[in-house]
């Protein structure tokens, strides 16, 4: 994996989709179908479709928070003033399918864990 290409989420409920498919390097249509969801998801959505795309995971979520180091690949699971979010980590860039390519995290998400992905290096 050399690298990631941004993807926005098409609608509010596609942020797991969204960092799926940049992951995989597919569209978000094709995460939806392969999770059979297109709302809002959870770990076991995420799991399944990375599984179907042969992305190898850590086998839990680790807790952490907005002063955890974090490894070089994760798929961050936050907390927004009115929602659950997910965004994906690589690198030292924030792919937040939502508000965009950051440097820094949204200033008002809280990290509430992340999901360690293990990718080969080239």
């Amino acid at each position: 994996m050399k690298k990631i290409e941004y993807i926005k989420q098409p609608t509010e409920y596609l942020c797991g989709q969204a960092c799926v498919a940049m992951l995989a390097g597919v569209t978000v249509e094709d995460v939806v179908s392969v999770m059979n969801n297109d709302k809002g998801t959870g770990k076991k959505d995420i799991e399944k479709a990375l599984n179907h795309y042969g992305i190898t995971q850590a086998k839990t979520m680790t807790k952490a928070d907005n002063n955890t180091v974090l490894p070089k690949v994760c798929i961050l699971k936050v907390l927004l003033p009115k929602y659950g979010h997910w965004i994906l980590y690589y690198d030292g860039k924030y792919y937040d399918p939502e508000f965009g390519l950051m440097d820094e995290l949204y200033p008002k998400a809280r990290i509430q864990s992340y999901l360690k992905i293990f990718i080969d290096e080239e």
